[in-house]
């Protein structure tokens, strides 16, 4: 076997697979190349993108020359107090503004999956739903409860 191996080599058999390896390889090279070159930038969507249908830069509340809200214009939000033992661990926000369902975190530890509209607990109705934060009314006031991504990660 030994000997059959080296007259082989000795003719120059290996030369024309060497040869079909290279361009094979080149090949390979070529067309990875030209399809980096050709292939269409991949195109990034914010997860706090706006609505389809909303005007771009679009705000809720008119503002005046020196940015102060106009007064009467909508439900004043506040934030949720930081002390409330309810958290929100979770959005799922939809297509049209507002809709979507939300995780919390209720005071006895227990998960609950609440859809806009409907009593998270009795005197706690979830409002609207959004990328980054929910609307919730709380005996007839409007409060933004935002989501803390490291703690939804700890739970």
């Amino acid at each position: 076997m030994n000997d059959r191996l080296r007259t082989w080599l000795r003719r120059g058999a290996w030369s024309p697979l060497l040869e079909l390896a290279l361009i094979g390889a080149l090949g390979v090279s070529l067309a990875h190349w030209t399809w980096v070159a050709l292939a269409p930038a991949a195109v990034a969507a914010s997860a706090l993108a706006e609505p389809a249908g909303a005007a771009p830069g679009a705000v809720p509340v008119r503002r005046n020359l020196f940015g102060a809200a106009q007064e009467g214009k909508g439900p004043v939000v506040i934030d949720a107090s930081p002390a409330s033992r309810i958290k929100l661990l979770g959005v799922l926000a939809r297509g049209a503004a507002g809709s979507g369902r939300a995780i919390f975190a209720l005071e006895t530890g227990k998960a609950k999956t609440v859809e806009a509209g409907s009593q998270v607990v009795p005197g706690l109705v979830l409002k609207e739903v959004h990328a980054d934060h929910v609307l919730v009314a709380r005996n007839g006031a409007v409060e933004r409860m935002k989501l803390d991504r490291r703690a939804a990660a700890k739970n």
